[in-house]
């Protein structure tokens, strides 16, 4: 036993990259996010419900001395540039260096991060932090359960654990299991083995909600295979099918005490069952003007209209216009739409709260997502943007914390429809961000969420039905419609695994 208490380094680094997204992702945008040092780090992530806000009241119930080093997370978008990753990798490992000698170190990190000459970021990191503090130095790891985990990330880690939700609302359960298994290994009361098993599946963000199949008959063995003893964690990997890399898929993880064999067995079992479901990941859509319409005929509200393929959580601009333009079309009223713009967000202010404004909404940072839309309406409310969620488990805290900042925000009302135009884009995760520019959710006929599945947990219980939209975006689920060049192959559903999937 150590004398003293164990000096435990926190950290990471997190985002979810969408290699064929534009523009790349730069240190400012890190900066803009979350971006925080040191002590710095304490006073943003202690008490949050972030999977570092866990590892650090871990750390204190396992009388573990937290050194904080670094946390750097960006919002889903295209790939890193160079120069952003390696300033983050770089001032990580100085920052582990300065505080050697270590007991452990616990990251939180994606497993879906890409930069221009890397296509395993957390790979590179963690052979890079292994190489630093040495071999007998336990790590633990926090992966999204988007991640797309390699052999070599695996073989650098003493244990993983990854999110068992989506919506993702055990950052902080996770963060906190995490820490008490550093605690567990540096008492070396165990000795993890781990076996990591990578499927020949794509699973679209849409088909990776927790609560349905394919994942939810893999969660629902996985719970029980945790009751063994011998397991000391279980990570049902989806996978995030818009990033291109030799790894993307989904994967198991399954480590075990000192008992290989057995994490291989339950291992290949689990990957088993999700194959088996793999016919679940094909969700059926509606056109945008048959949805609108739908929901229009509905009784109550509000509808949820799902913007999948503008899915923000996954790396897209968040400014697609088709939902928009089927509102526009069916001539809706209380519906709401949120939509990234600044030119539009700036129009808005230039003019003022009550001005009528003439402006182009959307449409314009790719050619993926809709052409812009020419609106006519009235400014109703100019805000800063800045909100508290009103859910402390909501999936953005996860990564991010519990403050959330779009930049200026203006409530456009275009005859009856409520466009909340942002600086920043920023995913339908929390009630709090229509509430606190003026527009009340319960209230709202209609709402699109540009979200897969992470709107869930705010929008469900608020919710008389839910449509999901066939729209244009970086986030389809038809994944024939990328040009994947570095996937291993053959993977489904691009391929045919079976005679039956060829017909």
């Amino acid at each position: 036993m150590i004398g003293r208490r164990p000096r435990i380094a926190v950290g990471g680094i997190i985002h979810e990259t969408h290699t064929f997204a534009e523009p790349p992702t730069d240190l400012a945008a890190f900066v803009a996010q979350s971006l925080v040092r040191g002590d710095a780090l304490l006073h943003a992530l202690a008490g949050s419900s972030s999977g570092i806000g866990g590892m650090l009241v871990g750390c204190a119930a396992a009388g573990l001395e937290a050194i904080p080093t670094l946390y750097a997370a960006a919002m889903p978008g295209g790939v890193v540039h160079d120069a952003a990753y390696h300033a983050l990798r770089d001032e990580l490992l100085d920052r582990l260096a300065a505080a050697m000698p270590l007991d452990g170190v616990l990251l939180a990190l994606h497993g879906a991060m890409v930069a221009e000459s890397e296509r395993d970021v957390e790979g590179d990191l963690l052979v890079r932090v292994r190489t630093l503090i040495g071999p007998a130095v336990p790590i633990v790891v926090e992966f999204d359960m988007h991640g797309n985990i390699s052999a070599r990330s695996v073989a650098c880690v003493d244990v993983a654990v990854a999110f068992n939700t989506n919506p993702h609302i055990d950052a902080f359960a996770r963060g906190e299991e995490a820490a008490a298994l550093m605690a567990r290994l540096v008492q070396r009361a165990i000795r993890p083995t781990a076996v990591l098993v990578q499927l020949p599946l794509l699973l679209p963000p849409q088909a990776t909600g927790t609560d349905d199949r394919p994942l939810a008959a893999v969660h629902a063995r996985a719970a029980e295979l945790r009751r063994d003893p011998r397991v000391i964690a279980i990570c049902v990997m989806a996978g995030f099918a818009y990033a291109d890399t030799p790894d993307t898929g989904a994967s198991i993880i399954v480590a075990t005490d000192d008992d290989r064999e057995r994490a291989r067995r339950y291992a290949d079992e689990l990957a088993g069952i999700l194959m088996a479901h793999r016919s679940a990941a094909r969700p059926a859509l509606s056109s945008p003007d048959s949805a609108v319409q739908r929901a229009l005929e509905m009784p109550g509200g509000p509808i949820i209209l799902v913007d999948s393929a503008d899915n923000i959580g996954g790396g897209t601009p968040g400014d697609g216009t088709d939902a928009l333009r089927a509102l526009l079309h069916a001539r809706a009223r209380e519906a709401t739409v949120v939509i990234a713009d600044p030119e539009a967000v700036a129009a808005c202010w230039v003019a003022g709260e009550g001005a009528v404004v003439e402006t182009l909404v959307g449409g314009k940072v790719d050619r993926w997502h809709g052409a812009p839309v020419l609106v006519h309406g009235v400014v109703r409310r100019l805000s800063d943007g800045e909100f508290t969620c009103e859910r402390k488990d909501n999936h953005f805290a996860a990564f991010y914390g519990d403050t959330i900042r779009m930049g200026r925000t203006a409530w456009l009302r275009v005859d009856g429809i409520n466009i909340l135009l942002t600086e920043r884009k920023t995913p339908p995760f929390d009630l709090a961000q229509l509430r606190g520019a003026g527009i009340i959710p319960e209230q709202q006929k209609i709402i699109v969420v540009k979200s897969a599945v992470a709107y869930r947990a705010a929008y469900l219980p608020i919710a008389a039905g839910v449509i999901e939209m066939d729209t244009a975006g970086l986030c389809s689920a038809n994944l024939n419609r990328f040009p994947y060049r570095h996937l291993r192959r053959p993977i489904f559903p691009l391929d045919p695994l079976s005679t039956s999937e060829e017909s």
